[in-house]
């Protein structure tokens, strides 16, 4: 094509040899270039190809360089990376690869060839980040090393804990076993006993290791979802803003994803962040989410009015999305003149009703800070519901001032 570079040459030839997708360079915007699909609709093949590459052993594997998944306001789902002073996204729904930062070009020019170079090429030492750039990464080095250490420091907490139970169940083993030989039938218990603290902590352990692989997803996948609600069926002690509050994010995705289910969000305490979750979670399903009553008192928020935390959440949209979440989600609040402590979300599909009960409140003291809270997710008649946990809190209400 007439005017067309030779770097743009080589990722169209590149993309088209690999997935048989056609691809173009937009470089309109400063600091940064995009290369997008040529399809009217985009492509999640192409998505997928570009996390292939740039995950690629002689590339930016993981984990030693750190992927964020994130969803957007529109509630669209990318993929972020952070390398040698440029950001690089990848747009799931329409594979479109947007690299950003104050030295982007020089950084596609020099890097990207040997990206593409790398997928092809036989395993070497990954890349590593230049010293071109180096006085612009500085503060994303510190940053991904506070998240570094502050997840050693969990680590280390956990370990410690288990090391404490352990050194518990040590003790109480010993205890037993100097019993043990006072006869045949305690020495049967002292066994017995023995195995089962044992299966304890191995099952706490296997729970922790479980915990630390869920921290790193913002949302689980649906597989992941229901082996967890599993579990909940009995009820549990897990941290709030590890477990309970990703938790929380992929029931409602998964339920406002289905028209068929009405929806019920029940909290005395609601900041501006959950808030915004919520609002998010319901544009992203727009068309699909039925959102029936959100339950909130009105003081909700360390003395803030949930009047104060509706605006304060408007604030982060248009004015075309401020329209539908004032008509979709303000209008669905509910505020009962009773005090309440319950917190719960719920849906009716059917006769039947899914209820996830927690003593985690839905506010920063209890998801954006360890804390540890009961969480458990049970199943029962649509009737059931409305008398034993709707019915009590909607007993005492009045509208809107």
């Amino acid at each position: 094509m007439e005017g067309e570079t030779a770097i743009e040459k080589s990722v169209k030839d590149f993309v088209f040899s690999k997935i048989q997708e056609k691809v173009y360079l937009d470089v309109s915007t400063s600091n940064t270039i995009c290369i997008k699909s040529c399809a009217k609709q985009g492509s999640i093949a192409l998505a997928m190809f570009w996390l292939r590459v740039l995950r690629h052993q002689n590339n930016y594997p993981m984990p030693k360089f750190p992927y964020k998944d994130v969803y957007d306001k529109q509630g669209y789902y990318k993929v972020i990376l952070k390398a040698d002073s440029v950001t690089i996204t990848t747009f799931m729904r329409c594979g479109t690869l947007v690299m950003e930062g104050s030295w982007v070009l020089e950084w596609f020019l020099n890097t990207f060839p040997a990206i593409m170079e790398g997928y092809d090429a036989p395993i070497r030492q990954p890349l590593t980040n230049s010293t071109v750039y180096r006085q612009y990464t500085e503060n994303w080095k510190r940053a991904r090393d506070a998240d570094t250490l502050r997840l050693a420091e969990k680590e280390a907490a956990e370990r410690l804990s288990e090391d404490r139970a352990l050194e518990i169940l040590n003790d109480d083993r010993s205890r037993i076993i100097s019993h043990a030989d006072k006869n045949e039938d305690s020495k049967k218990a002292t066994k017995s006993m023995a195995e089962i603290l044992q299966q304890a902590a191995n099952a706490a352990e296997k729970e922790a290791e479980e915990e630390l692989e869920l921290m790193m997803l913002d949302v689980w996948p649906k597989d992941i979802l229901e082996n967890q609600l599993v579990h909940l069926k009995t009820c549990r002690v897990r941290d709030g803003s590890t477990y309970i509050y990703p938790l929380w994010k992929s029931l409602l995705h998964t339920w406002l994803s289905d028209p068929t289910r009405r929806v019920y969000i029940v909290t005395p305490q609601l900041d501006a962040v959950r808030l915004v979750d919520i609002c998010n979670i319901v544009l992203q399903h727009r068309i699909e989410a039925n959102l029936d009553s959100i339950f909130v008192m009105q003081t909700c928020d360390q003395g803030q009015t949930i009047h104060q935390v509706k605006n304060k959440a408007l604030s982060k949209y248009d004015a075309k999305d401020q329209m539908y979440i004032e008509y979709k989600v303000y209008g669905s609040i509910i505020y009962p003149s009773r005090r309440f402590g319950a917190s719960f979300i719920a849906c009716i599909h059917g006769k039947e009703a899914e209820i996830l009960t927690t003593t985690a409140c839905f506010h920063g003291s209890h998801f954006d800070r360890s804390c540890m809270d009961s969480v458990h997710y049970q199943k029962m008649s649509d009737i059931d519901f409305v008398s034993k946990f709707l019915a009590p809190i909607n007993a005492s209400l009045h509208d809107e001032k």
